[in-house]
């Protein structure tokens, strides 16, 4: 028996995906393409008259979730623009009398998830610390920090509210000369619906310099979205691919 090192067929090993030239890794990509006809009635005949009409291109992606790439594969399809959180001094150590609100110094330079820090002294007593602003859409929010009796000096909290202005803290409970200081946390990035970010999309196989590679450009996610399932699986990203002008997609085939 003959054996060759290249049998010529692909599978799903081959498989690769770019979307703005950034490879994604554990993904199945799916695209097909149809093309109408178009009939008309004409006499003296049994049959309508056929032409090929309209090109419809179908695109779809399904991925397991990684988190590097969750910017892309979720973020993308909500908005163009994300909002990344900012490491901002907004209220300097600032000693607090319980019941007593203190106005904050500066908000957040971007919408932000904050941290609390407190120094100096320990508190006597235990009780919360809160913050009070507006979210990203301005409507109010809150959140609150359990102090523990005798809090150290060092001791961090960070919020999981994103907090575009940070109006007010105030104490509860809390005595003693504990000071509390609050500060923006950057590397938070928050998404807001408006428009979709359009990419570049190049999948195809790849097998022994031999390829096949379906070029898409000008294209966006016009699904998103987070499914939950049971710890034996991975979470998945389905999203569906749009293309702004079907006549541009290229199919290269090379070797």
């Amino acid at each position: 028996m003959t054996t060759v090192d290249d049998f010529g067929e692909y599978t799903g090993a081959h498989g690769f995906l770019k979307v703005d030239n950034v490879t994604w890794a554990d993904v199945e990509f799916d695209v097909k393409w149809s093309r109408s006809t178009v009939t008309h009635s004409r006499a003296s005949k049994f049959s309508d008259i056929q032409i090929p009409g309209k090109l419809t291109v179908k695109c779809t992606i399904k991925k397991a979730l990684v988190h590097a790439e969750a910017a892309q594969a979720i973020g993308a399809s909500i908005t163009d623009a994300a909002t990344t959180g900012t490491a901002t001094a907004c209220l300097a150590a600032t000693t607090f009398t319980a019941g007593t609100a203190v106005p904050i110094t500066s908000d957040p330079a971007t919408p932000s998830r904050v941290k609390v820090t407190t120094s100096f002294a320990a508190g006597t007593l235990g009780g919360s610390f809160n913050i009070v602003g507006t979210d990203v859409n301005d409507d109010p929010i809150s959140e609150s920090f359990e102090v523990p009796p005798s809090c150290p000096s060092g001791t961090t909290w960070e919020s999981t509210a994103v907090f575009k202005t940070a109006d007010y803290a105030i104490t509860n409970g809390v005595t003693g000369t504990l000071k509390f200081q609050i500060d923006g946390i950057a590397g938070m990035s928050n998404y807001a619906v408006h428009n979709p970010k359009i990419f570049d999309l190049e999948g195809g196989v790849l097998k022994a310099g031999k390829s096949i590679t379906i070029t898409m450009p000008d294209c966006w996610f016009s699904e998103g979205g987070l499914g939950f399932v049971d710890a034996g699986s991975i979470l998945e990203v389905n999203a569906a691919v749009e293309m702004h002008d079907p006549d541009l997609m290229t199919v290269t085939v090379v070797g």
